[in-house]
């Protein structure tokens, strides 16, 4: 009786609402317990019971559906879930609208990293399917996820038409996907070198959860990533200071907060790049004592690499070879970690995939798969992308640890003879100074006689011009050589000149090439006059394209641009 009557109420509610509507309800219970693993296998196993009672299709791909969004995504549940989705999307064949979608977005976000192409297809019919929906609430998600696929591939006029396509779409209580859009032009015009407009779009997208009173832990942490982003490219944009306070206010706000752990040791990195710029050896070790407290919790591995390689990078700077020896090791120890746990996951794709074809061969459910060879072929194409990634990774690691191992043999060797190095120029360069100022002082001795020659010949009669002509002649020519000589020593094209010229090119673009050439007489300490009489200019211009220079390098008045330049 009870059994009819159940029955019986199943039967009412199928006919009360329509069979997309009952997948829209069940989809809405989903995204309630969506962070919470109990609940969801609670709903999978009742939508399981219902098809094992009545064997009809709709709940058969109701309990695959809940399912596929209960499966944890990572390590083997991620092959598990992929083979859910294959045989979802075939189970339901376009049949309930809200399945179609996010099936193939599913298969979508799955098969982003392997395969563009499949990936787009993917994604296109999700698109399809959800235009011809009035009013749709899940097509500004999908906009947002194409945009994004052509950002990856780099064709960002495409990727910023779907981004504007999707906040367009987004509704003002969706503040947090309005803010990841206006995030998602910033990343964009930073690949495009558009620094200004990707900083005007970080800012949009921070102050949207800033002007909120309460946030969400969600809310919280992409508030973190939107910080970093911006905190990167004021670094980028050579806003180091405005940068520098982001990464501090994130790191000091996020340490304590477990949750957010590995994008504190993200920051760290960042931050300890610019302490380490800075010189700074004060505040170097309060994030080394962080990260080696850091590494104590339950980490992923990638988290773990990253505090390994600042640990080794630290100790190394520090001459403490053995420490830095050991997180090396370490460091190289993770990666193999990395690379048995890929091979673990392939393994257990054999297997799976094994038991999937035994299990589907043996399958008396009331659907018909279309194709058994179309599951074949997602299994080796599933393998292959699989089997190719983990060589590349094996391949690409071991390189690498060869060239860290070369590297570590030869940079005790490379500081020693630093040293060596440096004292060497600093001779070459004194020995350069010494002959550009016997040659000036040569010059100046040689225009006074010149000059007083051409007073006396003024002064006296001239019987015989010929002679003072070959006189005058003659020390003009000296005149020149010295000026050739001086040329030489100061423009001589060495790979220093070049090198410093390159650097000081990139650090400060807006220099001229007049201003440029300038920069290696004040490098060299020459006096305006010495200067004015290699450039023929005057010495008030000197001084005045000297103050340009100052201007443009943002140098204190206080501080001297020989010593600046000298620290290139």
């Amino acid at each position: 009786m009870k059994k009819n009557l159940s029955f019986f109420i199943l039967f009412f509610f199928t006919l009360c609402f329509s069979q997309d509507e009952y997948f829209r309800q069940l989809k809405k219970r989903i995204e309630f317990n969506i962070n919470h693993e109990k609940p969801l296998k609670n709903i999978s196993d009742a939508e399981k019971e219902k098809f094992e009672k009545t064997k009809d299709t709709i709940y058969y791909i109701s309990y695959k559906y809940t399912l596929a969004f209960s499966l944890v995504q990572e390590n083997k549940d991620k092959i598990q879930h992929f083979l859910t989705l294959s045989e979802l999307l075939r189970a339901n064949n376009n049949r309930y609208s809200v399945v179609t979608t996010d099936v193939n977005l599913a298969l979508a976000l799955q098969l982003e990293n392997y395969s563009h192409d499949m990936s787009f297809d993917y994604i296109n019919k999700s698109i399809e399917n959800e235009e011809k929906i009035k009013n749709s609430r899940s097509l500004p998600h999908l906009y947002h996820f194409k945009g994004r696929l052509y950002f990856n591939i780099g064709k960002y006029d495409k990727a910023l038409e779907y981004f504007r396509k999707a906040l367009l779409l987004y509704i003002p209580e969706e503040y947090l996907y309005i803010s990841s859009m206006h995030n998602n032009f910033g990343l964009v015009y930073e690949d495009q070198k558009k620094t200004d407009k990707a900083i005007q779009e970080y800012k949009i997208a921070r102050n949207i959860l800033l002007e909120k009173k309460q946030l969400t832990e969600e809310d919280s942490s992409f508030l973190l990533k939107v910080t970093a982003n911006l905190a990167k490219i004021y670094i980028t944009n050579k806003m180091t200071t405005e940068g520098k306070v982001l990464f501090e206010n994130l790191f000091n706000q996020n340490k304590d907060i477990p949750k957010r752990l590995s994008n504190v040791v993200n920051i760290s990195k960042e931050l300890y790049q610019i302490y380490k710029s800075d010189n700074d050896r004060t505040k170097i070790p309060l994030l080394i004592d962080f990260l080696k407290n850091a590494e104590k919790q339950n980490l992923d591995l990638s988290t773990n690499i990253t505090i390994s390689e600042i640990l080794s990078d630290y100790y190394f700077e520090n001459k403490q070879y053995d420490e830095a020896n050991s997180y090396h090791l370490k460091t190289i120890h993770l990666k193999d970690l990395m690379i048995a746990e890929n091979n673990e996951i392939m393994n257990e794709l054999g297997d799976s995939l094994n038991k999937t074809i035994i299990k589907n061969t043996n399958q008396k459910y009331d659907y018909k798969i279309k194709s058994q060879k179309t599951q074949t072929l997602w299994i080796i194409l599933i393998s292959i992308i699989i089997i190719s990634t983990l060589v590349y990774f094996f391949i690409s690691t071991i390189k690498k640890r060869k060239r860290e191992n070369e590297i570590s043999s030869q940079q005790k060797t490379i500081s020693e003879q630093k040293e060596l190095i440096l004292e060497q120029n600093m001779k070459f360069q004194e020995e350069k100074m010494r002959n550009l100022h016997l040659n000036l002082n040569i010059k100046q001795e040689t225009a006074k006689a010149f000059l007083e020659k051409i007073k006396k010949a003024r002064k006296s009669n001239i019987n015989n011009p010929e002679n003072i002509l070959k006189e005058l002649y003659f020390d003009l020519n000296n005149f020149i050589n010295i000026d050739k000589k001086n040329i030489d020593f100061t423009e001589e094209n060495t790979l220093e000149n070049q090198n410093f010229l390159k650097k000081l090119s990139e650090i400060y673009p807006q220099l001229s090439e007049q201003e440029l050439q300038l920069c290696i007489y004040f490098r060299l300490n020459l006096s305006a006059k010495e200067i004015s009489m290699l450039e023929k200019i005057t010495d008030g211009s000197v001084r005045v394209y000297k103050s340009k220079i100052k201007s443009k390098m943002n140098i204190p008045k206080e501080k001297s641009i020989e010593e600046s330049l000298q620290n290139i």
